[in-house]
């Protein structure tokens, strides 16, 4: 069964991590878009869905009606499992306790909440609109609105930021009582804020050091690793990412949106403007696809399966796709085992902690 990605990249101010911008006067633009999304779900109707993850922006900026008729339009379009897996990110700054109790209702079960930080000198470094009391403050209002399972987002190695900083950023973190958290490093994106204004990072041996002092504090916590950004309380693991990591079918609408199925990648135009006028048109909103061949299954499966605690069986993922690994890469894997950079145990192929910190560099040399 495939899981369900739906991009709604609406921001109510201009951001560096958002493409589709809602200024005053242009909420037509919302409900367009919105209708787009339903006349493209029409292509998949009836499709048995796993788990459904809205984001890619904030969906949480849609108001009462544009969020009841969506979600409602949405469910008509598909079919979904019993305990299906819905997730909606949102930013604290743009919930209240009625939106909330709305979305519950609407059925979404799990919340991405983008805090970032609890530090204020950090959140105004990043321009965001909140600070960390609105943060805790949407934390508790999404609890009173009945949810329980809340996944909070914590950015770290900000350039000049401590090690103190850190331990009290993931300490005040999670004390919230979240079940599930993710990590993330500042990136500079070419034409961002951050770029135009010449921000040097710190080293990637610093950032590595830091990324071992969040690893280790969140390990001496209720939250366990299953992926190398990501932790969670016993059965509150992101079951829509793992369907990605482990290489399942999924489907994705909207502007921009990659999907899988049969063995084949598509995606759809990366303009706003061309997506919807496409879907206007009743044209395909794709832009490209590609045939993926069992080389490159296998492949994708070790590469995703080496961010993953559980690791890779290997000869198991070779048996799936009908490929077997050619002897290049295997003695490329035994010399990154005798490295330290990989490991073996009960027939899964792992990554160790030296080995996370360079993973970017391991899958290149197994490409």
């Amino acid at each position: 069964m495939p899981s369900l990605y739906i991009h709604i990249p609406f921001c109510q101010k201009k951001c560096f991590y958002c493409s589709f911008i809602v200024t005053v006067g242009q909420d037509h633009r919302i409900d367009s878009y919105l209708d787009c999304l339903a006349q493209e779900a029409e292509r998949y109707r009836d499709t048995l869905i796993e788990t459904v993850y809205l984001g890619g922006g904030t969906p949480s900026y849609l108001n009462r009606d544009q969020l009841q008729k969506f979600l409602t339009t949405i469910r008509q379009k598909f079919k979904f499992t019993s305990n299906c897996e819905w997730t909606l990110e949102a930013n604290p700054e743009g919930l209240d306790l009625e939106k909330a109790k709305l979305l519950y209702d609407l059925g979404i079960n799990r919340i991405s909440l983008g805090v970032q930080s609890l530090n204020d000198r950090y959140l105004k470094y990043l321009g965001r609109c909140h600070d960390a009391r609105r943060a805790a403050d949407a934390f508790q209002i999404l609890r009173q609105a009945g949810f329980r399972n809340i996944n909070v987002d914590l950015m770290y190695s900000f350039p000049g930021q401590t090690d103190r900083e850190i331990k009290e950023d993931v300490l005040s973190l999670t004390s919230l009582g979240s079940e599930h958290l993710s990590l993330y490093t500042l990136t500079i994106e070419e034409n961002s804020r951050f770029y135009a204004r010449r921000i040097k990072l710190d080293s990637n041996e610093n950032q590595a050091r830091q990324y071992e002092l969040v690893v280790s504090f969140l390990e001496s916590t209720e939250f366990k690793q299953y992926e190398i950004s990501n932790f969670a309380k016993p059965g509150k693991e992101s079951q829509h990412n793992l369907n990605y990591w482990q290489g399942g079918d999924y489907i994705g609408l909207g502007v921009s949106a990659h999907s899988h199925r049969a063995e084949t990648r598509f995606w759809n135009a990366s303009k706003t403007n061309m997506y919807m006028t496409r879907i206007q048109q009743q044209q395909s909103p794709l832009e490209g696809e590609e045939k993926l061949s069992a080389h490159q299954r296998l492949m994708e499966l070790i590469l995703f399966g080496l961010r993953m605690n559980q690791g890779v069986h290997i000869e198991e993922v070779g048996k799936k796709v009908g490929c077997v690994l050619d002897a290049a890469r295997g003695q490329i894997i035994d010399e990154l085992i005798g490295q330290g950079f990989l490991f073996r145990e009960k027939g899964y192929l792992k990554t160790s902690l030296k080995g996370r910190l360079v993973l970017d560099e391991i899958s290149s040399r197994l490409i």
